[in-house]
């Protein structure tokens, strides 16, 4: 019995150091995980405002996709870490220059809205005297008046509103946390391409957004 008590202690001290290279690793990886997952619902709720002024750019710009891809690699600038030994308007100027490149390899923007059929059924031939040619767009001046004249006013609505989709392969910088979210992160050909390209782990974001038309969609 006394030889019995004597190890009693030496037992607790054996569980609590077993319970300890159990848990503190489980803690730790958990930590990391939730660090990264914040990480993501920031990046996330950026791509969501960036979305909507990249809409907003692409409907002034009759949709097209080079001005949305610069106006979304500006909005998610804010994401790149800030150089503390440079000016701040030199970190922007690197941060768009960072996120441009970035979104030029992996990152997509597609145009749902207007479809072929839409552009096919609403579009007009006229001639662009600033661009000294021909052109074929949806037309939006005199909105109200072009809809209310429509046959299908719905569809006249849904051709001239720009709808658009959004995928950023965001990177996962948080180690241990990266490899873990990257076997679960959903299928993304482009994000895949960028696993393979570079060696690190990404987490394929996306948004949609939608802006009326404010010059014609070509």
């Amino acid at each position: 019995m006394l030889w019995g008590r004597r190890k009693k202690p030496q037992q607790q001290r054996g569980q609590s150091l077993v319970e300890a290279v159990i848990v503190l690793p489980l803690m730790l990886l958990f930590g990391l995980l939730l660090a990264q997952l914040l990480y993501l619902w920031w990046a996330q709720q950026t791509l969501f405002v960036a979305s909507q002024y990249a809409a907003r750019v692409g409907a002034i710009n009759h949709g097209e996709k080079r001005p949305m891809r610069v106006i979304l690699a500006a909005t998610m600038a804010s994401l790149v870490p800030k150089d503390k030994d440079i000016e701040s308007w030199q970190n922007i100027l690197k941060s768009v220059a960072a996120q441009q490149l970035h979104g030029l390899k992996f990152a997509s923007i597609e145009v749902i809205q207007p479809t072929d059929e839409m552009f096919s059924q609403f579009k007009e031939r006229y001639y662009d005297s600033e661009a000294q040619q021909w052109i074929e767009e949806i037309p939006v001046d005199h909105y109200w008046a072009r809809r209310r004249a429509a046959e299908n006013e719905d569809a006249f609505v849904a051709a001239t509103t720009l709808k658009i989709e959004v995928t950023w392969c965001l990177e996962l910088n948080v180690p241990l946390a990266d490899r873990v979210l990257a076997s679960l992160a959903p299928l993304s050909a482009r994000c895949q391409l960028a696993q393979q390209v570079t060696g690190d782990s990404f987490w394929p974001l996306t948004a949609t957004a939608e802006h009326r038309m404010l010059s014609g969609y070509r």
